[in-house]
């Protein structure tokens, strides 16, 4: 897999690559990301480094992952992202990140300490924020690819520590997911519902890519209703996605 910087850099430039061979689509509306364009998404990207590079990282979402109030938070830091970028062409806003992400690296690679106010799992956190973002781009332009990816993997253990989490801050039962091979339980030892399905579906459902119903319709032993919840630190999604 290699070490979160390669993940990381490999990722962009796979990212980038995209977005060039569909440059003259940059207004493309992104269907996991309502009211976001693909140049959004990259602003968004570039916008996570510049603003974790400066130390300005959003703590409070995370202590309190999947409230109400800090996911209203979280949405204006990463609008000001967008609007921080949204006179700039897509090739400065790619050089802009081509500038920043060789000290971003560096941090990832254990080189440089994180700045003043990063916390230290900021280094999952970016790197699976760029494969969430990704799948994005990918299901915009119909393009189906590297559903096994390390950030998928990175990511989707991610998320259901946060759910591991949530579940025992709120004293609820405990959740088994299995997933290609990969077996996790949240909330405690023993589960009282079991969810089936493969990596990719985990991962895209964790980052709150998939309506309730979708959820619903997975392979569950055991009641999903109490822990559908758990799917969205986003915030609901209610339109379903099919990628």
């Amino acid at each position: 897999m290699g070490d979160l910087g390669d993940v990381y850099e490999t990722t962009r430039s796979s990212v980038i690559e995209l977005v060039r061979e569909h440059a003259t689509e940059q207004d493309r509306p992104v269907p996991a990301t309502p009211e976001w364009r693909v140049r959004d998404v990259i602003s968004h990207l570039v916008g996570d480094v510049e603003c974790i590079l400066r130390g300005d990282f959003p703590r409070e979402f995370f202590r309190s992952f999947g409230d109400a109030d800090a996911i209203v938070d979280l949405n204006k830091w990463t609008q000001s992202q967008l609007e921080a970028r949204d006179e700039r062409s897509l090739d400065e806003i790619i050089a802009e990140w081509n500038e920043l992400t060789p000290d971003l690296v560096s941090i990832l690679r254990g080189e440089n300490e994180w700045p003043d106010g990063v916390t230290a799992f900021a280094d999952t956190v970016i790197v699976t924020d760029l494969g969430v973002h990704q799948q994005d781009l990918f299901g915009a332009f119909g393009v189906e690819r590297d559903r096994e990816s390390p950030p998928v993997k990175i990511g989707s253990s991610a998320y259901m520590a946060a759910v591991d989490l949530r579940i025992r801050m709120q004293e609820g039962d405990a959740l088994g997911v299995e997933a290609s091979g990969k077996r996790w339980v949240a909330g405690g030892d023993e589960p009282i519902t079991t969810l089936r399905t493969d990596r990719f579906e985990l991962f895209r459902a964790l980052s709150g890519r998939r309506s309730p119903d979708q959820l619903r319709s997975y392979e569950w032993d055991g009641d999903p209703e109490p822990f559908l919840e758990y799917f969205y630190p986003y915030g609901m999604r209610e339109e379903s996605l099919v990628e």
